[in-house]
């Protein structure tokens, strides 16, 4: 009986044992064929993102980096053609009326100059204005005005003022101030007619003008700022007056102008003197401004590409 029993736990612990082995081998052929299978769906992702999604991500770039170009392109296209709408019509007209930009050049400390300006020139009266300046050793400066006149005669007055070593600017064909001061293009057009009158004459572009009734009056307020930049842009310099002798007004005597000229004349470092070509009352009282002026140290000049201009306050 006892014997028995022996075997009989004997053979039960055998049992068992050789189960636990069973189970365990079991369970490593489990976790074996799980870490397969793992392995094989990793591989599978690899192999799709290399084959099918690698490629179509990286046409997807190139698309996308094919539209930005063209974006970009477009982008720079509507720019240009957005800058050439921006640009101002009037700068297209006239082409040959330019002259070269040039520094100005200011009074010294201390310098006593007098720059004498002739409107409405030339008429009857401008070959004794040359004489009386030529006796004085004085040079001015002549702004020319065609009322619509381009004959021979003109062009040789023109002519003589520049052989005779005065300046020669641009004043207007015409004064209808409603219709030059209307707009820019309408002021080139009348500017243009002069300036080619001045050129044919002498050989050379004018360089500096004044506006006919000056650069502020009661006709040109809404175009004058664009006037001036447009005429800068183009090189050419104006030039307004510090002083008026006065002999626009017909009622002023010459003794009136003579105060007045010499006057401000002599309370001021620099002047630029407005006179008028025609007046017979200042051909009178010319000598002795002259005299006057350079018995107090002023000197005489006439105005060029560098004289840093007198202008007035445009409007805001």
């Amino acid at each position: 009986m006892g014997r028995r029993n022996q075997v009989y736990r004997r053979n039960s612990r055998s049992r068992y044992s050789r189960y636990g082995r069973d189970n365990h081998l079991v369970r490593n052929i489990i976790i074996i064929s799980v870490s397969a299978v793992l392995a094989l769906a990793v591989a599978g992702v690899l192999i799709w993102y290399f084959v099918f999604y690698q490629p179509a991500q990286t046409s997807q770039n190139n698309v996308s980096s094919t539209v930005s170009s063209v974006t970009e392109s477009m982008q720079s296209t509507e720019s240009t053609v957005s800058q050439q709408t921006n640009t101002n019509s009037y700068e297209m007209l006239y082409p040959d009326m330019y002259v070269p930009q040039v520094e100005k050049i200011g009074a010294a400390e201390g310098e006593k100059s007098v720059y004498l300006t002739f409107n409405n020139a030339p008429s009857a009266q401008t070959e004794k204005i040359l004489n009386v300046l030529e006796q004085q050793d004085v040079k001015a400066t002549f702004f020319i005005y065609c009322n619509e006149n381009t004959d021979e005669y003109l062009k040789e007055s023109i002519q003589k003022i520049h052989d005779k070593g005065h300046t020669v600017g641009v004043l207007t064909n015409t004064y209808d101030y409603q219709t030059i001061y209307a707009s820019v293009e309408n002021y080139l057009a009348d500017f243009a007619k002069v300036f080619d009158l001045i050129t044919e004459a002498t050989g050379e572009k004018p360089t500096v003008f004044r506006f006919a009734g000056g650069s502020v009056n009661g006709y040109n307020q809404a175009t004058i700022k664009d006037i001036v930049k447009e005429m800068e842009r183009r090189g050419f310099t104006y030039h307004d007056w510090s002083l008026d002798s006065g002999d626009s007004n017909q009622w002023a005597t010459g003794q009136q102008i003579y105060d007045t000229t010499v006057k401000g004349i002599l309370n001021s470092g620099k002047s630029v003197v407005l006179m008028d070509n025609n007046s017979s009352a200042t051909l009178e009282q010319l000598p002795g401004i002259i005299q006057k002026s350079k018995e107090n140290g002023y000197e005489f000049k006439a105005m060029d590409a560098t004289t840093k201009p007198f202008t007035m306050a445009l409007p805001e």
